[in-house]
Parts: C-alpha cells; sequence; structure tokens
C-alpha cells in the first residue's frame, strides 16, 4: 500500500503592511471619502505626510469644518493615527484614533467639541 500526503500551503495575499514594511505612514496617504455619523454626511478629507515629522500626518477637513482651517496632526504607530486634542476649525476640538482597516478603510473613533456641544463620532474613510 502507497501513502500519498499532500501539503497545502494557503496563499499569501499582500497587505499593505507588505507593500510597505518600512513606512506604516504610506498606506494612510491621499485622498478618502468619508462617511460619518455625526453629521450623517459623506464629505472628502486629505491625508499627507507631515514635513516636519516623517511619522506624522496632516488630515485637512477632519470632522469637516470647511476648507481653509488649520489640518488635524496625527501620528502614525503601526496600523493607528492618533489625534491628540486640538483645533481643526473656530473653535472646534477633536481628538481620536483612527485604525487601518484590511479592506483598505480607515475607520475613525473621536470626540467633535464645537462649542457648547460635545459629540462622539465613527467615521469610517474609503477611497
Amino acid at each position: 500500500m502507497i501513502s500519498v500526503f499532500v501539503l497545502q500551503m494557503p496563499a499569501c495575499v499582500p497587505t499593505d503592511d507588505d507593500v510597505y514594511p518600512d513606512d506604516p505612514v504610506a498606506k494612510f496617504l491621499g485622498d478618502w471619502k468619508v462617511n460619518e455619523n455625526c453629521s450623517r454626511m459623506t464629505y472628502d478629507v486629505s491625508i499627507i505626510r507631515d514635513p516636519g515629522n516623517s511619522t506624522q500626518v496632516l488630515i485637512y477637513n477632519f470632522g469637516n469644518p470647511g476648507p481653509g482651517y488649520d489640518p488635524a496632526v496625527g501620528l502614525v504607530v503601526s496600523s493607528s493615527i492618533y489625534v491628540n486634542s486640538q483645533t481643526v476649525g473656530e473653535g472646534w476640538t477633536v481628538d481620536g484614533k483612527g485604525t487601518y482597516q484590511s479592506g483598505g478603510t480607515i475607520q475613525w473613533d473621536y470626540t467633535l467639541v464645537i462649542p457648547p456641544s460635545e459629540y462622539n463620532c465613527s467615521a469610517t474613510y474609503f477611497k
């Protein structure tokens, strides 16, 4: 009697971490559409590398204050962006975290303060 063993190897599917293993910032860069629960609308955001710090990004229109306001500054650590409390609009304050998902989206949870109100928001960024 002859026995045959078949060894099956799982297929390797490259992830963004495989494409940019030495640059965790790269997967976040670009123009994104945003679906947000607080405003219940879709708007655009642009994420660029912070020219003054290679581990940070500048997020234009974070929270949707509109054009002309300073970007939110986010620190990239592995597959997350941390936005520490900062002003992005006329008195608007944001604070939160976005996590890159395997499907190529970013899932955000953050606090948005538009005086005198405070909102706990979640948003999905997609391309």
